[in-house]
């Protein structure tokens, strides 16, 4: 009996002759430590296999905790005559198991052979980032990808809440920014209005959901760049009072919040402290990317930062801005999350955990505080002539033998408008990065993987995710030169408009200062 497991176990043994049936009449034990994995598979054995435990057969499944097993998040799974045992080093990898024991079942409709598996993840931090401020994502959807997220063993949940397109967060002390920040005039697609944002409550509620599914939740608020939604409800965050309205185009916006106003830096701390109550694990992205200098450049509040700094360059500035917001984080003992910064970011905080998403760090950089978020593996809005299948499966985020803190990918939202368009964007790219983000490289196998590829759409399907086909995944050569011909029209379009636009607010407005 061949099985197809994804992510791809570390160690994995079957045998020929069925032992073990499913019926309703199995038994179902779980030790204290095992309830969220008892949770899940009772959900599975109602929602997917419609079948109702009586418990009163001979056929056992165990699930238990011993932290003899294998390393943290690690499991073992065996089948043996009548009796399934999933043992796991912690509740998580209990929680594991149960996700490789559940694709078990369904390939085999419930009969299984005897079954020996050994497994414990690659990296520690396995993330998936989801962009909501380009376009909100209501918490149904949110939820579903959190479910996609625990069937690929992924365990970080990067939350991108603001931009320049949006404010997702309902707070208390800056209603403005769910009132105004919150909705754009127009988008992408049919250029209608957009917007919306979650609620306090719908935060706490989808953490919890996350949790239960051994997630843990990293808000990202951007900053001290892609802030127009918040510039748009508050203006004085901005080096000109400007009064602006939330983006409506694509690419970098010109206007960040000015440094120099200690206003700005009250706002920031007002907001990061009622934030941080909505997420209790102890994690935040400042974002960082992405700062154009031109307004310091120009704004006589900066430069009275600078004179008062002794700085002697505006690029000063952005480690100023970003030190300042990091040392309030860690007093609250938050770990720091934040872009690389090529140009400006050399000497932030060597505590905080810089996440790479274009220059990858050099073969002998300390990889300890990086997150590999590759742009050309693992950003999968991009179009799969981008971002091949292939190039997901076989990036290699270590460098001569170590590991990176951890590897993430990203769904960001600019042309990703509904659900179904992000199931297509992630999978079946997901199932590529999680063998990454979990299976040893020597048990990896990209042409395995292929041929694993139509067990794995029909997995999809039974959690209806919508999805790529085969052949959208996998373009013929004709194809991925119409995907990238399609990508690099839009951008620089896009970059040579908005080139023009900036150049001519640049000239009006060193005329206005002049005067």
């Amino acid at each position: 009996m061949p099985f197809s497991i994804i992510p791809q176990p570390a160690s994995m043994t079957v045998g020929e002759t069925p032992v073990f049936r499913l019926t309703k009449l199995c038994n179902l034990h779980a030790d204290d430590e095992s309830v969220l994995a008892k949770a899940e598979l009772d959900r599975f054995f109602a929602d997917t296999l419609a079948l109702d435990l009586l418990g009163t057969g001979k056929e056992h499944l165990t699930l238990s905790v011993d932290p003899a097993v294998s390393k943290p998040e690690g499991y073992t799974l065996r089948v043996e005559p009548t009796r399934v045992t999933v043992t796991g080093h912690d509740a998580s990898g209990v929680f594991y198991g149960v996700q490789t024991l559940k694709q078990l079942l369904l390939q085999e409709e419930g009969i299984l052979p005897a079954i020996e598996i050994e497994d414990a993840p690659q990296y520690g931090y396995r993330g998936f980032l989801l962009d909501v401020s380009r376009y909100f994502f209501a918490p149904d959807a949110v939820k579903q990808l959190l479910d996609a997220m625990a069937l690929h063993k992924l365990n970080r949940f990067h939350w991108h809440l603001t931009d320049d397109h949006g404010w997702r967060i309902e707070l208390d002390g800056y209603p403005l920014l769910t009132q105004i920040g919150a909705w754009r005039a127009y988008t992408n697609f049919g250029r209608t209005p957009h917007g919306g944002f979650y609620t306090k409550d719908e935060i706490r509620d989808i953490v919890q959901y996350a949790h239960e599914r051994c997630i843990q939740v990293i808000p990202e608020v951007d900053s001290p760049g892609h802030v127009v939604s918040a510039i748009a409800a508050y203006p004085f965050l901005s080096c000109f009072d400007r009064d602006l309205n939330v983006a409506t185009n694509s690419g970098v916006q010109h206007d960040i919040l000015c440094v120099g106003k200690e206003s700005t830096f009250d706002f920031m701390f007002g907001v990061l402290d009622e934030v941080l109550e909505l997420f209790p694990d102890g994690m935040f992205h400042i974002g960082g990317d992405e700062v154009p200098t031109m307004r310091w450049e120009h704004c006589p509040h900066c430069q009275k930062r600078m004179e008062d700094e002794g700085f002697t360059d505006v690029g000063q500035l952005y480690p100023y801005y970003i030190g300042r917001v990091t040392a309030h984080l860690k007093e609250k003992g938050v770990r720091v999350f934040a872009w690389y910064n090529a140009q400006l970011g050399e000497k932030i905080d060597a505590a905080v955990i810089r996440e790479h998403w274009d220059v990858l760090p050099g073969d002998d950089a300390d990889l300890s505080h990086v997150v590999d978020a590759d742009f050309h593996s693992y950003y999968f809005d991009l179009p799969y002539g981008m971002v091949p299948l292939k190039a997901c499966y076989t990036h290699d985020p270590a460098k001569n033998g170590t590991q990176p803190f951890g590897v993430e990918c990203c769904l960001w939202t600019e042309y990703v408008p509904t659900m179904e368009k992000a199931g297509y964007c992630a999978f079946p790219r997901l199932g590529a990065f999680s063998e990454t983000a979990w299976t040893p490289p020597d048990a990896k196998n990209y042409d395995a993987f292929l041929r694993k590829l139509p067990a794995y759409l029909a997995l999809l399907d039974a959690f209806s995710l919508p999805h790529a086909t085969r052949k959208q995944a996998l373009p013929g050569l004709l194809r991925k030169w119409g995907y990238q011909a399609w990508f690099w029209k839009r951008n620089l379009h896009a970059l040579g408009w908005k080139k023009n636009l900036d150049d001519r607010h640049v000239a009006k407005q060193s005329s206005v200062d002049s005067r």
